[in-house]
């Protein structure tokens, strides 16, 4: 009697492991929402926070363009410093100051740069405003937030004071290049003597 060859049989999976790879789509199809989740809710935070900085600034603009640029000299700005952040000389700050014409365009960007500072006071508690901007977002490389502010990137400005956001996630959405961009050829030691020192890397 001739035997029949035998068939293997598929291989099964056992209860736990259907019970693993169940779980396994599940949990990563949370992570899916969720991502897409946290993308949206800082989407809507954006919005809000750039709705209330149209209406700080519509308040602000209402005062003299004069007396908008003393209230940001009082938080410590330099002239240089408004002038850059306003994309403007600063014989032409100065003009202003005197009360001389200011176009439409000009006396909204001043008043959107004093609705920024109150926010980032009100909002992250941002004390002596004028030297933050000048605080390097990392010592890694020296893109500071007036940089951020004066390429328009005031969202990335909201997400770094708002800690919404890492350091290193900021300057990534700023420039996905600032490392090698920012990197050094020189590092620190300890010198013989004790004492730190700077010696190209080898």
């Amino acid at each position: 009697m001739e035997l029949l060859p035998e068939v293997a049989s598929p291989p099964t999976r056992s209860i736990e492991s259907i019970e693993v790879g169940d779980l396994a789509d599940r949990t990563g199809s949370l992570r899916s929402r969720t991502r897409f989740t946290h993308q949206d809710a800082a989407e809507l935070h954006r919005d809000v926070l750039f709705t209330e900085w149209q209406q700080l600034t519509s308040v602000r603009g209402k005062l003299a363009p004069s007396a908008m640029l003393e209230q940001i000299a009082e938080l410590g700005f330099s002239w240089r410093d408004v002038a850059r952040l306003l994309k403007v000389s600063v014989p032409a700050v100065q003009k202003w100051r005197r009360g001389e014409g200011v176009t439409g365009t000009n006396r909204l960007n001043i008043a959107s740069l004093l609705a920024m500072c109150q926010m980032l006071a009100d909002h992250y508690a941002v004390q002596e405003v004028a030297s933050w901007f000048e605080m390097p977002l990392t010592s890694k490389c020296p893109i500071t937030p007036m940089e951020l502010y004066s390429t328009e990137r005031q969202d990335l400005i909201f997400d770094y004071a708002s800690s919404h956001a890492d350091v290193e996630q900021v300057l990534n959405d700023y420039d996905p290049d600032w490392r090698e961009r920012y990197a050094s050829t020189f590092e620190v030691y300890e010198a013989a003597d004790g004492d730190l020192a700077i010696r190209p890397k080898e």
